[in-house]
Order: C-alpha cells, then structure tokens, then sequence
C-alpha cells in the first residue's frame, strides 16, 4: 500500500506550548512520530484522507472556547477545567491518556491533545439529578475527560453547532458498578470533523451510547470501548445518512478483556445521494475473557445509485467459551414492502420515505431521537 505523505511530527505538532500537568507532551510526541505512518494508521484510513483532517487541525486557533456545559453545578458533579487542575487530577488526566489511549490506532487523538489548550475534568459521584449537557464549541479542539465513581450514574448530552473544523474527544473511566448514559448527534451538512469516544469499563459498568450523524465535508467518528472488568457490559446504537458529495465514516472497536461481559452494536444507514459512507465494526475477545457475550449489526439502505456504502464487522476472538455474533448488509429497499404500502393507496414517493424513515428510527432514542429524525426526514423528502 502507497505510503502516506505526511509532513514531521514537529511540524504537525508546533512548538512546546507553555506547561500542561495533565499531558505528558514528550511521550505523546514519540507515539505520533511511531505510530501516524505506520501500517496500522493506513489501514484505518483507507477511505478517508488523513493529510486533509492533518491539514485542517493545523489551522485551528491556538485558542478555542471551552465546550459550554449545562447542570454542571448541580449536585454530584465536579467540573474544573484542565488549566485549573491541581497536580492529583493533573495526574489522573495524564496516566488516562498514557495507558487507556491506544496511540497507535489513534495517532490522530494524540495530536490533537498535543494541540489542545483547553477543555474539561468532569467527576461524577452518586445520582445526579439532571442530565450534564454538553455543547461543543462551532470550531477548534474540544477534549473532555470524565471519571465516574464506584456506583455513580449519569446522562450525557452532546450538542454540535460546527460552523468550521471540530476536533472533539471524549474520553470517560467509569469505576465499578458506574453507569453512563451517552447521547450525541452531529448533523450539519457541509464541515469537517473528527470525534473520539474512549471509554474504559470496570467490574459491573455500563455505557450505553446512541448517536445519530449525517456525513459532513469530511467527517471521521471514532468509538473505543475497552471492557475491563467482569460483568461490564456496552451497548451502542446509532442512524446515520449520507448526501451527495458528503463523506461519512465510521470506526467501532469493543474490546473484552474481562470474562462474563456482554456488548451489544445496532446501525442502521441511508445512502441518499452520491456520498461515501464507511462502517468499520471490531469485536475483540481477548485470552481470559470466557463467557463474553458480543453481537453486532450494520444494515444499509442504498437509495441513490452512485452511493458508495462501505461495511466490514470484524471478530477477533482468542479464548473458548464466548457467545459472538455479527452481520452487515447493504441493499436497496424491499420491492414486497413497498407494494404493500402503494396497494394500500399510498404514493409511492410518500411510501419511500416512510420506509426508509422507519429504517433508521428503528436505532434512534433519546433526547436527541426527534431532533435526528426530523433531520433525516428532511433529508429523505
């Protein structure tokens, strides 16, 4: 595979900016210089060119607006800035990137915090009330780190008002027994943006995430959730909708390295117009995690002849007694579903769209489902 043409780390990266506790500047640099090029990084972006995302996050003001949060001061939450922390959460936000960051299937992430100025450290104890709302800023780089304790829950909603290119990542530990709740919806038509969600399970924790995208300029949407802990469990649903001349894709990794955990992937995606749409979904069932229980699922609906829709599942397993399964399809709409619905005097347009709107609000939910699926009605009309 032809070798990409990046420019020097140093370049990418800039010059040393003044002390951040929370970063470890010189590690991350030597994991871009081993990992940006490597065979790794070429796989994973076949479909999308990296040098433009590259290009993009150099052009990102030194300074960007912290990400706006809602019901931060409720009850249970404790949100301080990373400028402001002191040297014990300086600490944890350091060795969370160190050890639970895969540099070398996120080489991008890494430059991005190693460009980053600002962002958040949200802890969450106990129950808190209201959901934490989260609204990113319209360009630059967003980082937020959340740390749940032994037995806390909470909702996260993440809003998108991208005007210019967003570089946003996500990353949240959740201790024993902790429960996330995690909703997000990226819908603009025309900007470039890459996200990363890195979550972290422990013994008996639950994240369940439920997004909803529509392809952008260029648009590249990371999930990686590592599975710890025994009886960890993650499940993730999702709709998504490429139109003409938008390019939209997706990597999901789930990783079991505890036993007696379960995983659950639903999405489902409309190909409208003459865009590419990219699905990568990974199982990894690790030695000494038996009796991990793992299902994915991607079905695509190719409305529009040229609409390129790319799916691959993987399964990667290396231990006995697991329970896996997966399946992806891509294909136009039922020819017996739409004559039931024109038989019944409906128009035809009329009855594609109502097929294909059910098809993606089928994996929608949440407090951002009705906004998504008016987006993709309008999309679809």
């Amino acid at each position: 595979m032809k070798a990409l043409a990046l420019p020097d780390v140093a370049d990418l990266v800039g010059p040393a900016a003044a002390a951040r506790d929370w970063l470890d500047e010189e590690r991350l640099r030597g994991r871009i210089g081993a990992n940006l090029a490597s065979g790794t990084t070429r796989e994973l972006w076949k479909y999308t060119p990296l040098r433009g995302f590259l290009d993009a996050l150099a052009g990102c003001p030194a300074q960007t607006p912290l990400p706006r949060l809602e019901h931060a001061d409720q009850p249970g939450l404790r949100a301080v800035p990373l400028a402001d922390l002191d040297d014990v959460d300086a600490a944890r936000v350091r060795d969370s990137i160190n050890q639970r960051l895969e540099g070398e299937r996120h080489p991008l992430a890494d430059l991005v915090l190693l460009r980053a100025r600002g962002g958040w450290l949200i802890d969450v104890r106990g129950e808190p009330a209201q959901a934490l709302e989260i609204h990113n800023p319209r360009h630059g780089i967003a980082p937020v780190f959340l740390r749940l304790e032994a037995g806390a829950e909470l909702t996260v909603i993440e809003h998108h008002h991208s005007e210019g290119f967003l570089a946003q990542i996500t990353h949240a530990d959740l201790e024993a027994g902790a429960r996330l709740r995690h909703y997000r919806a990226a819908l603009e038509r025309d900007v470039a943006h890459y996200s990363l969600v890195n979550v972290h399970l422990d013994r008996d924790a639950a994240y369940e995430l439920n997004q909803s995208l529509v392809g952008g300029k260029r648009r590249r949407a990371d999930v990686h959730v590592v599975v710890d802990g025994t009886g960890a469990q993650t499940d993730f649903a999702g709709a998504y909708l490429v139109e003409d001349g938008q390019h939209l894709d997706q990597q999901l990794v789930v990783e079991h390295r505890a036993g007696h955990s379960r995983s659950r992937q639903k999405f489902h995606g409309i190909g409208a117009g003459k865009g590419r749409s990219v699905f990568n979904g990974r199982i990894h069932i690790h030695r000494g995690a038996p009796q991990s229980d793992a299902e994915l699922s991607n079905r695509n609906l190719a409305l529009h002849p040229d609409a390129e829709m790319n799916t691959k599942p993987e399964l990667e397993i290396y231990t006995d007694d697991v329970r896996c399964a997966h399946g992806a399809t891509v294909g136009q709409m039922s020819a017996e579903a739409l004559f039931y619905l024109t038989a019944r005097g409906i128009p035809e347009a009329e009855a594609r769209r109502l097929l294909s709107h059910g098809f993606v609000r089928e994996c929608l939910a949440g407090p951002l489902a009705e906004m998504a699926a008016a987006r993709f009605r309008e999309a679809l009309s």
